[in-house]
């Protein structure tokens, strides 16, 4: 078995774990200004786990979430790129030589809710400034996560394609057929696969839902691929504190393993600590 590469865990409910407020529609964004002390321990305490790429705390880092706050067109912007090149700097720091360090984008609008989509010419402005933000700080690739939304997956692979960064995509599932939006999963996978996109993966789905997609991936995907499921029992109404046990996290991480993914981690929910036994399961595989 060829070594997977190890991402990192959750930033969002670890940063909720030790006492940082997550106000909506921020959410972590201020975290990379207002408390980059807690951010860089994060990404250590990951990194210090085993994990190979670290994710910038990038999720709500745009011009257009910052304007949805209440700022100005201009404070916006300059508060959105304060907050990216201020997270790419703490992950960078805390990676170091050992690993890489993935651009994290989402959706410009709830990453739950592919219905909120603002459009094309929204989607182009947003992801055109954060791939070239990411591409100045420095970031090994840009990962586009929890995509649920055809057209807005299709524009990001696009703007990140005209700066000729290593691209990975991401996708949050309805359920093991379909996208968030309705689309048929084999039909974007067509998509992605004529694109510059050299990994796909799934992410913030509960381990059930990643399970009944993964034949589709292994039938529909000739390239690399991976899986970094969020830890709760329910997908979107879960408040991500109530979480698999120890017991179950094991027996299907284990299972994903046998499937050989090139990249394996876990998203919403889980702690460096998962990480840490995460990698034990992969050396106990590979060696």
């Amino acid at each position: 078995m060829i070594r997977p590469q190890l991402l990192d865990g959750a930033m969002g409910t670890e940063l909720n774990r030790r006492g940082v407020e997550l106000p909506l529609p921020i959410w972590s964004a201020d975290a990379n200004l207002d408390h980059k002390e807690i951010v860089l321990n994060i990404h250590r305490d990951y990194t210090d786990a085993g994990a190979d790429i670290g994710r910038t705390n990038t999720f709500r880092t745009t011009t257009y979430t910052y304007r949805k706050a209440g700022f100005s067109n201009i404070r916006a912007k300059e508060r959105a790129r304060d907050s990216l090149s201020s997270a790419v700097e703490i992950a960078l720091n805390a990676v170091g030589e050992i690993g890489k360090v993935a651009g994290s984008i989402t959706s410009v609008e709830d990453c739950y809710s592919p219905e909120l989509y603002p459009g094309k010419g929204a989607a182009e402005d947003t992801y055109g400034e954060l791939v070239e933000w990411f591409k100045e700080g420095g970031v090994d690739l840009l990962l586009f996560e929890t995509m649920g939304n055809m057209e807005e997956i299709e524009i990001g692979l696009s703007v990140a394609a005209s700066k000729k960064m290593e691209t990975w995509v991401s996708l949050i599932l309805k359920d093991g057929d379909h996208l968030l939006d309705g689309t048929q999963l084999k039909v974007c996978l067509e998509m992605i696969g004529g694109s510059n996109a050299t990994c796909l993966l799934l992410n913030c789905n509960k381990i059930d839902t990643t399970e009944l997609a993964i034949d589709t991936i292994t039938q529909h995907w000739n390239s690399d691929w991976g899986l970094y499921p969020n830890l709760g029992v329910t997908d979107f109404d879960n408040d991500y504190f109530d979480m698999i046990n120890e017991s179950k996290f094991i027996d299907h991480f284990k299972g994903f393993l046998e499937l050989n993914p090139s990249v394996i981690g876990a998203c919403c929910g889980s702690t460096p600590e998962h990480i840490k036994k995460l990698n034990e399961m992969i050396d106990q595989k590979c060696n």
